[in-house]
């Protein structure tokens, strides 16, 4: 049984009556303050978007928002300069030489490439094994997106569910007499939309967005990889390799400096 999804149900039902008995007990805030908006919001969109994945997605919601500003830096021009060195060792003194210069790369995907090329591995079947690595990781960075762009899609609709709760209960003081009390109740419903909409398009969809960001940036990165260390193996001239991976570049957004192309 999925107990996340059980849990996910419950509370989504017991942050709405959190919310309508905070009403009723006219718990409410006063501006731009409104106490139940903010419980249906915050705990009903964390309950609602859990039913939507599986418990190991939910478990790792705090690392995907750790991961928009706690990134990996990829460094093209790193990868691209060893790339070229490992060429010109390839070219004097074999691809069996490159072995003692696995400990070099601080790229695990990088290392993993060469350590098959240095396997003698056959060029397809590294491109194939590589590529479903590439895929899967891409798949993995896929859950965290669309969880984020779920919370940022589900805020908004708490919003409005707060901003109807507000109404109600505005509209059924309305016989009391204190009309500027009923209209400050109304304009205190209205802050729970204002809630969700701000929250889901400054916190939740820029989230998920960058993660889209993060993945694709790491996808170039490989292909670059892909590409030089099959270029590698090849035995391609230096010059060639680095030719293949400057046409992942606009003319002037090379990483690496002439002078170190014009060694090669």
């Amino acid at each position: 049984m999925d107990l996340v999804s059980l849990i996910g149900i419950i509370g989504g039902i017991a942050a709405m009556v959190g919310a309508i008995m905070l009403e009723n007990a006219e718990i409410v805030g006063s501006g731009y303050l409104n106490i139940p908006g903010m419980v249906i919001i915050g705990l009903g969109s964390l309950f609602a978007s859990s039913v939507c994945y599986l418990p190991e997605h939910v478990k790792k919601l705090p690392t995907y928002c750790k991961l928009v500003f706690m990134h990996p830096h990829f460094e093209p021009g790193e990868i691209i300069s060893q790339m070229i060195e490992f060429a010109q060792k390839a070219r004097r003194e074999g691809l069996l030489s490159l072995e003692a210069d696995l400990e070099k790369i601080h790229d695990p995907f990088f290392k993993k490439a060469l350590q098959l090329v240095v396997d003698g591995i056959d060029p397809a079947l590294i491109r194939a094994i590589l590529e479903t690595d590439t895929s899967g990781m891409e798949e993995r960075h896929k859950v965290g997106e669309s969880y984020l762009m779920t919370l940022g899609g589900i805020a908004p609709t708490m919003g409005i569910l707060g901003a109807i709760m507000g109404l109600s209960g505005a509209l059924a003081k309305m016989g009391g007499g204190d009309i500027m009390k009923t209209v400050n109740s109304l304009a205190i419903a209205f802050i729970a939309s204002f809630y969700g909409v701000a929250i889901a398009n400054l916190v939740f969809i820029p989230m998920s967005t960058k993660l889209g960001t993060i993945s694709k940036e790491e996808i170039f990165v490989r292909e670059i990889t892909i590409t030089g260390v099959l270029a590698i193996q090849a035995g391609d001239n230096p010059r060639i390799v680095e030719e293949r991976l400057r046409a992942f570049f606009p003319p002037t957004g090379f990483p690496i400096k002439a002078k170190e192309g014009a060694a090669a």
